[in-house]
């Protein structure tokens, strides 16, 4: 008992810090019972009131929201007993105030109720006139108060007279609200008949009409026999909805979203997607259809100094749309709609025209690096001389240049005769050692170089991008990668959006690679699935290259209208899809089947244009001119180098000649 009341007085002690506009109403005895033929039906309304307070929603946070409770005795009466039947701690607003008050600045407590999903719940119960009662269904889910709760609402108007169910319709904030639930006046209740209902209990049903909505009789309730049907008053409305067609925005994002056709005023014709086979497989479970739209400005959207998002964000954000289909996560995308979870993670990067071969003639120095060519030539350069001295020392003679050329042909594995000195037997065998694995090692890695070309040094971070001589670029202003680098605080970042440029479209902006010096940063998935689709031959090698090294990941999730209910519905299938391994499967799949179609044009095309592939017999690869050309072009500077001799010789001798004679 004592948690318990240590549990309210926390609820009470949150929620009293908050702005002055919003500090909880005190309700005293002051005001005189209502009197007449009205004291039973509000002693009714009472009784319905408390009963679901304790029972569906107990475990809920409740909050009282009435207006101007003074003026109208029947609402204070209400008012007051409901506060008395009530066993949780609760919260009293006037509803006007609290649809312009901000919330806490301290987190309010949460309660789970039994058997709930891992979401906590709040009950409205709000005691106003039909048009304020109105905008509050309007407003309340689309404020910060309890972000990510569940809500029910539970209405009462203070009329004496019965709400009608057309009356209930022509609002249209009433129809589009979810988990409502309204008390209403029985008109024909006899008090006399204990047989008789004397309170309706009406709902709206979003989907119940052919999938549109309309306000039915959810139940009926009596003093004496309690509610009529012992079903859920709040049930889950996404259940089936009965085929309702709900609104969707998107851009062509392939393979997250691709269409054929269609704009901001007809719908898109949506092609095979990761997207469209996720929104498939949740209409599937919820028996609901969608149609698809562009934005009127056919942006992602950014955010304005207002706050409000343009473009997708936008008119989900405005209501315009029901949700979106996949967008980048974001803090500020978040603050204005409700995102769902993150079904795929996708990290920026960018592409680059790819590396150029090197020269074939430098085949024949590449096995080594230039270190090692120094430390063997200096090697090399000792030798000789070593040899030289080791033989003076042990008594043989002979001349340093001999013995110079003697470890130089050694080195290429020639025969010799090595003096019989132990010391200097030694030092041969440790150098025909030294050459032996030399060589090999050369030779191996000689045949690799010589077959696969070398290619120029790549740009693989953006660290390395920023210090090289590439322009960067990215195709559109409005969208999440944008918005990164304008914001960030980074240094990295900032000097990224100061030298970024826009080129005009996905498949330009790859092709300006091709033709320019030129960097194009967008997201990775979309980058490959353009590079399957557009920039792969026959063979399966793509044209531009991708660095190795992605940065931002950030979750692509759908976005749904602020407060509404179709997060909950997303999310529970979502979570399915990604236990099962559905969504990395399908965006493998999709992939793969981009490139292979694209293979397929490509030899279509060679096909057509009559090419024809060279087959390698035994799949061995035969070396041509390009690949041994560095060794003719040492063959071809020996013959110069021999000529140049040999003039010399030929002038000098003739010189020699003259003097002699």
């Amino acid at each position: 008992m004592f948690m318990m009341a240590l549990g309210r007085v926390a609820i009470v002690v949150a929620v009293m810090v908050v702005t002055q506009a919003a500090v909880p109403l005190s309700i005293t005895q002051s005001q005189p019972p209502a009197a007449g033929p009205l004291v039973q039906q509000q002693e009714d309304v009472v009784s319905l009131l408390g009963e679901v307070a304790g029972g569906r929603l107990a475990a809920c946070h409740p909050i009282i929201l009435t207006h101007n409770i003074t003026a109208s005795p029947r609402l204070h009466t209400i008012l007051l007993g409901l506060q008395q039947s009530m066993t949780n701690a609760f919260l009293i607003y006037d509803v006007e105030t609290y649809l312009r008050s901000f919330p806490p600045g301290v987190p309010l407590l949460r309660r789970l109720p039994p058997e709930s999903d891992g979401t906590y719940c709040v009950a409205y119960y709000v005691l106003a006139p039909l048009p304020l009662l109105a905008a509050a269904l309007s407003a309340i889910p689309k404020t910060d108060w309890f972000t990510g709760a569940t809500r029910y609402f539970v209405c009462c108007t203070g009329s004496s007279s019965s709400l009608a169910i057309n009356t209930l319709e022509e609002e249209p904030s009433i129809l589009a609200s979810y988990n409502t639930l309204y008390v209403s006046h029985n008109p024909y209740h006899d008090p006399q008949d204990n047989r008789s209902w004397s309170l309706n209990l009406l709902s709206n049903c979003p989907f119940c009409r052919s999938g549109e909505p309309e306000v039915i009789l959810r139940n009926k309730w009596s003093p004496w026999r309690g509610l009529q049907h012992h079903t859920d008053l709040f049930p889950d409305l996404f259940r089936d909805c009965n085929g309702h067609v709900f609104r969707a925005v998107t851009l062509s994002f392939p393979p997250l979203s691709h269409y054929l056709s269609g704009n901001s005023t007809h719908p898109l014709v949506m092609e095979d997607c990761l997207d469209k086979r996720i929104i498939d497989a949740v209409a599937r479970v919820h028996n609901f259809t969608y149609v698809v739209y562009e934005p009127a400005d056919g942006m992602w959207g950014y955010q304005l100094d207002n706050g409000s998002f343009t473009g997708v964000l936008g008119d989900v954000q405005h209501y315009r749309k029901d949700f979106s289909f996949g967008v980048s996560l974001t803090a500020e995308r978040e603050e204005v709609t409700d995102c769902t979870v993150g079904y795929f993670s996708e990290p920026l990067n960018f592409v680059t025209s790819k590396p150029k071969p090197l020269p074939q003639w430098l085949a024949l120095v590449r096995p080594y690096q230039a270190y090692v060519w120094l430390s063997f030539l200096l090697l090399l350069a000792a030798a000789g001389p070593t040899y030289w001295l080791l033989q003076k020392l042990s008594g043989s003679s002979q001349p340093l240049l001999e013995a110079t050329l003697h470890m130089y042909g050694a080195m290429l594995t020639q025969g010799r005769r090595w003096p019989s000195s132990s010391a200097v037997r030694v030092y041969s065998a440790s150098w025909l050692l030294f050459c032996l694995v030399v060589t090999v090692s050369y030779v191996g890695n000689l045949t690799a170089f010589l077959t696969v070309p070398a290619l120029s040094p790549t740009v693989d971070s953006l660290e390395e991008l920023v210090n090289s001589d590439f322009v960067w670029g990215i195709n559109d202003f409005g969208a999440a990668d944008y918005q990164l680098f304008k914001t960030s605080k980074v240094p990295l970042y900032q000097e990224i959006f100061r030298g970024l440029t826009f080129c005009p479209s996905l498949v330009e902006c790859i092709q300006q690679t091709l033709d320019e010096r030129f960097a194009f940063i967008s997201w990775q998935t979309y980058l490959r699935d353009a590079i399957a689709m557009f920039f792969t031959d026959k063979n399966g090698d793509t044209q531009v290259y991708l660095a190795k090294q992605s940065f931002f990941p950030a979750d692509v999730s759908f976005a749904t209208q602020k407060g509404s209910p179709m997060k909950r519905i997303f999310d529970k299938v979502f979570k399915r899809l990604l236990g099962g391994g559905f969504t990395t499967r399908w965006m493998t799949t999709l992939i793969e089947e981009h490139t292979l179609a694209t293979r397929r044009k490509a030899t279509a095309a060679a096909a057509f244009s009559g090419e024809t592939e060279v087959v390698l017999e035994g799949n061995q690869l035969s070396l041509t001119l390009h690949h041994l050309q560095g060794v003719f072009y040492i063959y071809a500077l020996g013959l110069l180098l021999s000529a140049l001799l040999f003039a010399c010789e030929l002038i000098l001798f003739g010189l020699y000649s003259d003097n002699k004679s």
